[in-house]
């Protein structure tokens, strides 16, 4: 940062006053440089969060795969060509060998990375009783860490499987969708939004309309028929996204890529298109874009979930979100499935619940709760009119609240940091991790 306001100094000093008559000239100079000093600050910024974010993994904390690492130098790459860029437009003519010697490391770096062992686990789908956080590059980051609270913590998750990132892989290979994806990008102004929008919707349509291979399919009806063994005639199933790079530190998803609830066996390959194909929604495209990320390197795993047809639901904070120095767990529930507390439709019930034993909840804010989302019989979610006495009780109890908070905590201290959870009780009033991942 030093070495940035030297240069600086340097770009600004032993300039000559102007006339008057040049102050319009002067001044829209000045905005120019201001503008890209700030756009210099900024990648500076981002590139040293990410380096941060890569240390944090080399400290052994957490696993990360080949797709961490790839994103990872994309994306600082990009920020430091956006500072020599910015340089160059603060100073011209003084910086242009930093652009042949950035060129010559990025050649030296796409060596590096482009040097891949073959795929050796080529299964399609794999149990969620199998899986454990280091399996993020063959299920997600997503999908492996709900594995390991599963597996490795004992935490009561719903039955499920997980289609990998080599079925994907076997997807796109057999119907050529990359070669076409990168085809489209290429002949669009990236700089458009109303291009990237038309983009978008392209290259959904032609993702869904694209046939799934037959070993695919016949092995994802398969995992659904042994799940349905285990939890139940007729289950239905929730299909969550799980890409290589959704829920790692320094990079969040959250809300871009498509989840779809309470899915039939008949649609579940479908629907499984329309995750994938959820890779391409504008938001993950644009938010792409401006941290770096190839979105060739990002494969789409999806998991496969027995749907919960809950009784309340929400997220939890295993630190308060705005105020990590408050070590108090917050909780927003509603009744019903979660959805509306993640995506904000409906007013939730606030809980704060003490960390230290005895757990006890030290503030609660009922709200009026007007709807509920509830499983359609056959298939999908619907709202659901709430009576006034029911809209206004609270929807959990305070031991609900404390068990609930019990099991944030202890998911903080195995992952060492603030956690994100999504939840849901059940009928029989069982309490489930839905997802859980670092606290942006």
């Amino acid at each position: 940062m030093d070495r940035i306001r030297n240069v600086i100094r340097k770009l600004f000093a032993g300039r000559q006053p102007r006339e008057p008559a040049n102050v319009e000239e002067l001044r829209t100079d000045f905005r120019s440089r201001y503008h890209n000093f700030k756009l210099l600050l900024s990648a500076n910024n981002k590139a040293l969060e990410i380096m941060a974010s890569i240390e944090q993994a080399l400290q052994g904390n957490r696993s990360f795969g080949m797709s961490f690492v790839r994103t990872s130098a994309t994306a600082i790459s990009v920020n430091v060509f956006r500072m020599i860029r910015n340089l160059t437009e603060l100073a011209p003519g003084k910086y242009a060998e930093l652009h042949e010697r950035f060129n010559e490391i990025q050649v030296r770096i796409d060596r590096l990375l482009a040097e891949s062992e073959p795929v050796r686990d080529q299964r399609l789908i794999i149990p969620l009783s199998a899986i454990t956080k280091n399996m993020g590059d063959l299920v997600g980051n997503k999908m492996a860490n709900l594995g390991e609270v599963r597996n490795r913590l004992e935490l009561n998750v719903p039955g499920g499987f997980v289609i990998t990132s080599y079925a994907y892989q076997k997807f796109f290979d057999e119907n050529n969708l990359l070669m076409e994806v990168n085809r489209r990008f290429q002949n669009t102004d990236v700089n458009s939004m109303e291009k990237l929008y038309e983009l978008s919707a392209d290259i959904y349509r032609m993702i869904v309309k694209a046939d799934v291979p037959e070993e695919l399919e016949r092995a994802i009806l398969n995992a659904y028929a042994k799940l349905e063994e285990e939890a139940g005639p007729g289950i239905r199933v929730a299909l969550r996204s799980s890409a290589l790079s959704e829920d790692v530190s320094g990079s969040s998803f959250a809300g871009q890529y498509r989840s779809e609830l309470n899915v039939s066996p008949e649609n579940i390959v479908r629907t499984y298109k329309e995750v994938v194909a959820s890779k391409y929604s504008l938001t993950a495209i644009t938010y792409r874009l401006n941290r770096g990320y190839k979105g060739e390197e990002i494969a789409m795993c999806v998991g496969c979930l027995a749907m919960v047809d809950a009784e309340a639901g929400g997220v939890a904070y295993s630190r308060n979100p705005v105020d990590l120095s408050d070590h108090s767990v917050f909780i927003n529930s509603v009744w019903g499935l979660p959805k509306p507390v993640c995506d904000g439709s409906v007013d939730s019930d606030l809980f704060v619940v003490s960390r230290t034993r005895p757990m006890r909840v030290v503030f609660e804010e009922p709200k009026y709760k007007e709807q509920k989302f509830v499983c359609l019989p056959r298939e999908g979610v619907c709202r659901m009119e709430l009576s006034g006495d029911v809209g206004r009780q609270p929807s959990l109890t305070s031991q609900q609240a404390c068990a609930l908070a019990a099991v944030a905590v202890k998911l903080e201290a195995y992952y060492q940091s603030p956690q994100d959870i999504k939840w849901a009780v059940a009928k029989d009033g069982t309490l489930l991790v839905l997802q859980s991942r670092p606290l942006k």
